[in-house]
């Protein structure tokens, strides 16, 4: 069912002190594909500064700058429209580094004999999913536990953790059940923080499966970019000079129009 969805999206870092040569690499405009068909895009930057345009090897968009002279703050906001149309999808390419553990998602002896505990269908699309209600059967959602270099390891051993840990743990799972399986981040329909969940390549197809929300994902999601796990596609990435602590506030909204 054909869904058009209006998305915006906004993050504001605020720095205790003013920064310089801050180089930044951003992948907050969602791409155009079978199945996603971006309207209208646009992005404002705060300090307003240009920027390059880029695909990486995964073909996520990336906006790409730099600010050298000194400021307290970076804001960046996109927003647009999106047709989403899952029945339009077509058969992609099978991606084999997406078989095999990466940074994120390599397997400790605790995930391998939780995996191997587990009774899993015969249909991969089954398989499938009882891989994910495993993850949920695992895991307890609680925010502020882990952080951006949690591996799905750790947030085993912890038994909880926010969205970002749900995928990888699903990553590692998948792979070691043999799938190929890729790291997915972008906005889900609704209010909050931008998301992550996973695809799956089934019959030829890459899948979407949100183990955090025990679902498979449908018009209501929008895609900014995939990769391996995180690492390979984080929606901003930056350096900067100076020392300084900094606060990030995200506000996302994304609702039928």
């Amino acid at each position: 069912m054909s869904r058009r969805l209006n998305f915006f999206y906004d993050i504001r870092l605020e720095f205790d002190a003013p920064v310089v040569e801050h180089a930044f690499v951003l992948r907050c405009v969602p791409p155009s594909f079978p199945g996603q068909e971006i309207l209208d895009a646009t992005l404002e930057l705060d300090p307003h500064t240009p920027y390059t345009r880029q695909r990486d090897s995964f073909g996520n968009l990336m906006q790409i700058g730099r600010l050298s002279q000194p400021h307290d703050h970076f804001h960046y906001t996109v927003s647009g429209t999106a047709r989403v149309d899952l029945s339009l999808r077509r058969p992609e390419a099978d991606l084999p580094v997406c078989r095999y553990p990466s940074a994120y998602t390599v397997p400790s002896r605790d995930i391998q004999n939780y995996f191997h505990s587990l009774s899993l269908p015969q249909t991969p699309a089954e398989r499938a999913w009882a891989l994910s209600e495993a993850v949920g059967s695992r895991m307890r959602y609680t925010p502020g536990v882990t952080g951006p270099s949690t591996t799905a390891a750790q947030a085993f051993a912890a038994g909880e953790g926010v969205c970002q840990d749900y995928a990888h743990l699903y990553l590692t799972l998948a792979r070691l059940a043999g799938f190929s399986a890729r790291y997915v981040n972008g906005l889900p329909e609704g209010e909050g923080a931008s998301h992550a969940w996973c695809e799956i390549w089934l019959d030829g197809v890459w899948t979407g499966i949100d183990p955090t929300r025990g679902k498979w994902t449908d018009e209501g999601y929008i895609r900014f970019g995939t990769g391996r796990d995180f690492g390979d596609c984080p929606i901003e990435r930056g350096t900067f000079l100076g020392r300084t602590a900094q606060r990030q506030t995200v506000f996302m909204r994304v609702c039928q129009q």
